[in-house]
């Protein structure tokens, strides 16, 4: 298998979080795989990264990949689990991609002075020109997924107002317990930690990565989630 995920970015394993989820996935399931770095994901089936190319199958989705998993090669990321555990997961793992995501998103590509920042990490290795012209491309889509999604309408301080409701709702059902769910990693962690990691690198301050980067509890369970998930 060859999974294709974006560079690294912001001393993260890939400055995607969905990248970044789907090699944790990966790892976890104990399947070898092969690992491509691509910064311009235009030919992929999504435009977009992580996709997981298994045989013939292309599957073009940090979500579709852990269903491949699961389904042909017998993996469960949430073994032993209870019903309600696994819909708790559910609803954390929409929470985190569906809203948390796109504040990351929002304050990484509309602020104009972070906005050079995340150029420099994702595109510095392209030729000047073209280069430009990508990030430019990608930026004003990010933009445009960000409005449509509903993050982007909002000030950045109602942005970070949203989220840390949501961040401390997960401290809340994480509480002293090394992992959502016990002492290991599940599907809800492997989506989890990478968005906080996400949050807490990025190298300007801002408020949205204090929320994590100032909770101790939630700085040693990311840390804890990179020592049990990522590639060693």
């Amino acid at each position: 298998m060859k999974l294709t995920v974006y560079p690294p970015g912001f001393g993260e394993i890939s400055g995607s979080p969905f990248a970044a989820k789907a090699i944790a996935l990966m790892e976890m399931s104990g399947q070898a795989y092969e690992l491509d770095v691509n910064p311009d994901p235009r030919k992929s089936p999504k435009k977009k990264f992580p996709v997981l190319q298994d045989g013939s199958q292309i599957i073009p989705d940090s979500d579709q990949i852990r269903d491949h998993l699961e389904a042909k090669y017998g993996v469960d990321f949430d073994a032993g689990l209870s019903a309600e555990q696994k819909a708790v997961s559910r609803m954390v793992i929409r929470t985190f991609e569906e809203n948390v995501y796109f504040a990351i998103m929002a304050s990484r590509w509309m602020d104009d002075d972070r906005w050079a920042v995340t150029k420099e990490a994702f595109f510095a290795g392209m030729p000047p020109v073209i280069g430009g012209f990508i990030s430019n491309s990608v930026r004003k889509g990010v933009i445009k997924q960000c409005i449509a999604q509903g993050m982007g309408r909002h000030s950045e301080a109602e942005q970070v107002a949203r989220v840390a409701k949501d961040v401390d709702a997960f401290a809340t059902l994480l509480g002293d317990k090394p992992f959502l769910h016990g002492d290991r990693p599940t599907a809800a962690d492997v989506s989890v930690v990478p968005m906080l990691r996400a949050q807490a690198s990025f190298p300007k301050q801002n408020a949205l990565g204090d929320l994590v980067a100032q909770n101790p509890a939630l700085v040693a369970y990311i840390e804890r989630g990179k020592e049990e998930m990522y590639p060693s």
